[in-house]
C-alpha cells in the first residue's frame, strides 16, 4: 500500500472490520523501516516538510480527555495482562524477560516502580489513567497526563533533536514534530529504559517512536504509535492508542495536581522475595 494513502487520507470513525484493517495497514507500514528516525523522515519527506501552523488553522483538540479502551494494557487492541501478555514481537533476551514476570506475578510476587513514586516515563506514558489534555500551539504542543503530573512537550518549530553530543536520557524523552494537515507526525528519542506496563514488557535505553495524532471525530482524539528498540524488538511495535473527551460543560473537570507521596501511608517498598509491600502504616488513632 502506498504510503501517502495511509498518511494523508481522510480519517473517520471505523466499522469493525475496518478498524482491523486499518491496524495491519499500520503494522506492515512499520515494517518498511529500520528504524524510528528513517520512519519520521520519510513521512516529512512525503508531506513536503509539513507547514507552519498559525492560530487560525490549528486543530481543535480543547478539553479533557481520558484513554479510550485497553484499561492497563499498552496495546488496547491486543490481549489484557496474562497469557499471551503482548502483541510484541520480543527478542528472545526481552520475551523470556517479560515471561519471567508473567509467571512471578501468577504466584503473587509482582514489582512496578510506580508504586515507589518513580515517574512512568515514555511511552509508557500512552497508558497512563486519569484525566490528560492536549494543546497545540503553532511552535509547540503539550500533551498532559494528570497520573505523576508527566508532561510530553513536542517542538514543531523546525528545530532538530539535541545534538549526539549532548544527549542523556530522560523521563520523556525529546520530542520534535511537524504538521501535515490537521496530523502532527511526531520524533521520539532519548528515553530511560523502562516497563510498558506490569507483565508486559521491557524497553530499553535504544528505544524510539514516531507518532501520528489526529481528531477522527469531535470527541476521539487518536495517535497511532510505532515502536522501535532493537535490543528488545524484533520488529516495530504498532499500537493504536484512542483519547474520548468528556462532557465538562459544568467546567468540573480539571487536571489536578497528582502526587503519590501526598499521603506517608502510599509508600511502598521493594521486598526480598521481588514484589512490593507498604512501608509502616502512621495512622493517628481517633479520640
Amino acid at each position: 500500500m502506498a504510503f501517502a494513502a495511509v498518511l494523508l487520507s481522510p480519517v473517520a470513525a471505523l466499522a469493525e472490520e475496518d478498524y482491523a484493517e486499518e491496524i495491519q495497514r499500520m503494522r506492515e507500514l512499520g515494517l518498511q523501516y529500520d528504524s524510528a528516525w528513517e520512519m519520521y523522515q520519510a513521512m516529512k519527506e512525503k508531506a513536503n516538510g509539513g507547514q507552519p501552523m498559525t492560530w487560525p488553522n490549528l486543530p481543535d483538540w480543547s478539553g479533557v480527555y481520558t484513554r479510550t479502551k485497553g484499561g492497563t494494557a499498552f496495546d488496547p487492541d491486543g490481549p489484557p495482562q496474562g497469557e499471551p501478555p503482548s502483541t510484541a514481537k520480543f527478542t528472545p533476551e526481552y520475551h523470556a524477560k517479560m515471561m519471567k514476570t508473567v509467571e512471578d506475578r501468577k504466584r503473587g510476587v509482582e514489582y512496578d516502580p510506580l508504586s515507589q513514586c518513580i515517574p512512568p516515563g515514555y511511552p509508557r506514558w500512552l497508558d497512563m489513567p486519569f484525566l490528560r489534555e492536549f494543546i497545540p500551539t503553532p511552535d509547540q504542543t503539550w500533551m498532559f497526563a494528570e497520573a505523576f503530573n508527566s508532561m510530553r512537550r513536542i517542538y514543531t518549530d523546525g528545530r532538530d533533536h539535541i545534538p549526539e553530543e549532548d544527549r542523556y536520557p530522560t523521563e520523556n524523552g525529546d520530542s520534535i514534530g511537524f504538521w501535515d494537515g490537521q496530523k502532527l507526525v511526531t520524533h521520539t528519542n532519548q528515553l530511560m529504559a523502562h516497563m510498558y506496563e506490569r507483565a508486559q514488557g521491557f524497553y530499553t535505553e535504544q528505544v524510539e517512536s514516531v507518532e501520528i495524532w489526529e481528531k477522527i471525530d469531535d470527541a476521539t482524539l487518536v495517535g497511532h504509535v510505532w515502536v522501535f528498540d532493537p535490543p528488545a524488538l524484533e520488529e516495530p511495535w504498532y499500537t493504536r492508542q484512542s483519547y474520548t473527551k468528556l462532557a465538562n460543560d459544568d467546567k468540573f473537570l480539571r487536571i489536578r495536581h497528582w502526587a503519590c507521596k501526598g499521603n506517608p501511608n502510599n509508600d511502598v517498598v521493594e521486598t526480598e522475595e521481588g514484589g512490593s509491600d507498604f512501608s509502616d502504616f502512621d495512622f493517628i488513632e481517633n479520640d
